[in-house]
């Protein structure tokens, strides 16, 4: 929404919003469903069913298509492949992908427009921004076709987990949708024609929460979607304030931040529903999502990804890796071998069928973004820190660093919370970071919401060497 829609739209009376927003709903539901969607959605709806030799054979010819007959039409590749030796097309396997330079999202940042294919129509492309929660927005170019495979996607996997996609939800997100300084409800409009919810996570505070449960309880939608933190935070209300939120809802979606294992359990105790979380990307190059069985399966027909760890080789199992991933659905704005800048961990076991009946490959665990770690003084990279607040009465909490020995932690506690909890938490962090690090506890009564209205968990300021 361009700011001078925004403005208009943010002095208009709440029943007027509420028409806006359904007309604007209507609009999204049109591009997001029609055209190629119904077609697409049919094609892909069995590939949940392909063993590992078929899976392997469409990434090959997914790649051979992207890479001979995509890629050439847009110049960052035009000009790159004129300096690589890649086999002819009959001949191209897995492997030969390596022998593309992985590219880093600055390149993309910095040129977007040389990743546009000079088929695209420009008159019909659409631009979408990322968030840009950790530095200047990525611009990503896409058209209706697009949008409508990758809706497919989305929709194939809520099938999967019992959640039918035109079922009516409840979304909580970053979505301004009235004014940041309201302090009174409603903190939320309505989309008519989306069947659809939308609240604000803005205006998630203690005062504001119990009218939140109100209207979710009133609606009773399928499902609801939303970042972590934000439903997170009504289920650790209502836990602490001893209120029931049985029945508001059949299934929770989350995506856009890191689940916690601490929120997943706190969510689906409160609410008495399943979490099934779901990890995509703007860049639309990566799917990951988690089954009936609570497993995160790759959706290796969405894209091909390579878990790489540190040394740049393929990451051994139970070992923490880097995504990099190639895209099969924006023929308008390929990504080859694009360092997406997350990271997960592969399983510790062989790879066995999954109970769900899914044959795509098995992540253990999403990590988050690649600078979500600490770095100490002797080059170490720490991540996965929530287990330092594991079983400690803390509501929510940020880790900042700004120094190489010295680690800010802002918490917002819990009424059990005292000195033994701090020296508890100092020590988890400690026994991570080493005693050269300095840890620094500060009390707040929130954790400020980045861009989007996402809850950055770790945010480290130094740069790597």
């Amino acid at each position: 929404m361009n700011s001078k829609i925004e403005k208009l739209y943010l002095n208009c009376p709440e029943i007027i919003q509420n028409v806006l927003i359904s007309i604007s709903g209507l609009r999204e539901k049109r591009l997001r469903y029609n055209g190629i969607y119904p077609q697409f959605y049919r094609s892909i709806s069995e590939n949940f069913k392909m063993d590992r030799q078929q899976q392997e054979q469409y990434q090959i010819d997914q790649l051979r298509r992207l890479i001979y007959t995509v890629a050439p039409k847009v110049p960052y590749y035009r000009e790159l492949f004129s300096q690589i030796k890649l086999p002819s097309p009959d001949k191209f396997q897995l492997s030969d992908l390596e022998k593309i330079p992985i590219l880093n999202k600055q390149v993309l940042r910095c040129q977007p427009e040389t990743f546009l294919s000079s088929d695209a129509n420009k008159k019909r492309l659409i631009t979408i921004h990322t968030t840009g929660t950790t530095g200047t927005p990525l611009k990503v170019f896409c058209n209706a076709e697009v949008r409508q495979k990758n809706y497919a996607f989305f929709s194939r996997f809520l099938d999967s987990v019992g959640i039918d996609p035109a079922g009516s939800r409840a979304t909580i997100g970053g979505r301004l949708l009235v004014k940041g300084w309201q302090s009174k409800p409603p903190f939320w409009r309505y989309s008519f024609f989306q069947k659809s919810l939308l609240l604000s996570s803005y205006h998630l505070s203690d005062s504001n929460i119990g009218s939140y449960i109100e209207i979710l309880r009133k609606k009773k939608p399928s499902y609801i979607d939303a970042y972590p933190s934000s439903v997170y935070s009504i289920a650790d209300y209502a836990s602490r304030n001893r209120i029931s939120l049985e029945g508001i809802t059949d299934a929770i979606v989350t995506s856009a931040e890191t689940l916690l294992g601490y929120q997943k359990e706190l969510i689906e105790e409160t609410f008495r529903a399943p979490v099934y979380d779901q990890y995509g990307s703007v860049e639309m190059c990566v799917f990951v999502a988690q089954c009936r069985s609570g497993q995160y399966h790759l959706h290796s027909d969405y894209s091909y990804v390579e878990l790489l760890n540190e040394k740049g080789h393929k990451a051994a199992p139970g070992e923490e890796a880097e995504v990099i991933c190639t895209g099969f659905i924006n023929d308008v704005m390929p990504l080859i071998r694009y360092r997406i800048g997350d990271r997960v961990l592969t399983p510790s076991w062989e790879q066995k069928p999954c109970e769900c009946g899914s044959g795509f490959p098995l992540i253990k665990k999403i990590l988050g973004r690649e600078d979500d770690v600490i770095r100490t003084p002797d080059g170490r990279k720490v991540g996965r820190l929530s287990g330092v607040l594991k079983g400690y009465p803390v509501r929510e909490a940020q880790f900042i660093q700004f120094k190489a020995d010295e680690i800010e932690i802002l918490i917002v506690k819990d009424s059990q919370y005292n000195s033994y909890t701090e020296k508890s938490i100092i020590d988890e962090m400690l026994k991570r970071t080493g005693p050269s690090v300095k840890v620094i506890i500060k009390h707040v009564d929130s954790i400020e919401r980045g861009k989007g209205g996402k809850m950055r968990h770790v945010i480290c300021n130094i740069k790597p060497e």
